[in-house]
């Protein structure tokens, strides 16, 4: 929150009025109500517990909270991270340049790890996407798994960071680390971004399984990523789970649920992604696969478009 140049206390002021709420109400069994007026005044700063119980009676998130103190706009910081979580849905060079830029400028005007990881994770991105060339990109990967892998637990940010690292391991490695984040995630079952996030881990890793040609192993994550895309109403994914699929059953020579190509392709057309379907048509086995040496700059600006 270092963008924030507003009084808290006059914010929550302005929001009680806005709300209708009195001061007693705020304040109610938590604080004296003088104690809340002391910071509505600026006198004092409330400290965590008291802050999440004026938020609570004001039926305010910190999330909201913030973006009001910044005049309706994310700080330096959270932009970044924000925009890194795009990534998920939309790996396109313009963001992965547009979030260097923003994360070069912070790291010169402070000290800031995470930024520094998510550089890292992006500057490896830009070589994947520019150059194709996995070596070089996972020299980038292996500064931020540095610190990654002495953590003792790892937090949503860190998750996001590993996601977009996955190519640095080989796939064994890739679907431990996978399950650990899955197992992880399934604690914030209600926050949104979670279960794109899911997604993406295992986009990832079934990138990884197939091109080590381990169609069975594969099969059992994209089951799961067909069922979290369905549940998304993620299209794409659905879609790419669905062209991944049949690819695999095929390897393996199961037949029984054919016609899986065409669905996917279908449900191309129906979102108007001609491009993604001539991709699907013309390689479905490396289709969406940033790490083989597929034509990466036919569909990264595809996805969301």
């Amino acid at each position: 929150m270092s963008d924030i140049n507003i009084p808290i206390g006059s914010t929550l002021k302005k929001i009680r009025e806005n709300k209708g709420y009195t001061q007693n109400e705020i304040s109610d069994h938590t604080m004296a109500r003088s104690t809340y007026t002391k910071f509505e005044n600026n006198d004092i700063t409330p400290t965590l517990s008291k802050y999440l119980a004026i938020l609570d009676h004001m039926d305010m998130s910190h999330e909201e909270f913030s973006y009001l103190l910044n005049d309706f706009e994310l700080g330096q910081k959270e932009t970044i991270l924000y925009l890194f979580k795009q990534l998920n849905k939309n790996p396109t060079l313009e963001l992965i340049y547009e979030i260097i830029e923003k994360g070069e400028k912070l790291v010169q005007e402070r000290y800031d790890q995470l930024t520094l990881d998510i550089l890292n994770a992006c500057r490896g991105y830009a070589v994947l996407f520019e150059e194709q060339n996995l070596a070089k990109a996972k020299d980038y990967a292996q500064e931020v798994w540095n610190r990654m892998e002495i953590l003792d637990k790892w937090y949503l940010a860190e998750l996001h960071i590993i996601n977009n690292i996955l190519y640095l391991f080989d796939s064994d490695t890739a679907a431990l680390l996978t399950e650990r984040a899955l197992e992880t995630l399934t604690q914030y079952k209600h926050l949104d971004e979670v279960r794109t996030l899911k997604i993406s881990f295992l986009l990832h890793l079934t990138n990884l399984l197939m091109m080590d040609q381990k169609y069975e192993q594969t099969l059992f994550y994209i089951k799961q990523m067909e069922s979290e895309s369905a549940q998304m109403d993620d299209a794409v994914m659905l879609a790419t789970a669905l062209v991944r699929k049949e690819v695999c059953m095929k390897k393996i020579g199961d037949l029984s649920e054919p016609g899986l190509i065409d669905r996917a392709v279908r449900i191309l057309d129906s979102l108007n992604k001609q491009n993604l379907k001539e991709l699907v048509l013309k390689d479905p086995e490396n289709f969406l696969n940033l790490y083989s040496s597929y034509p990466v700059d036919q569909i990264k600006d595809e996805i969301l478009a």
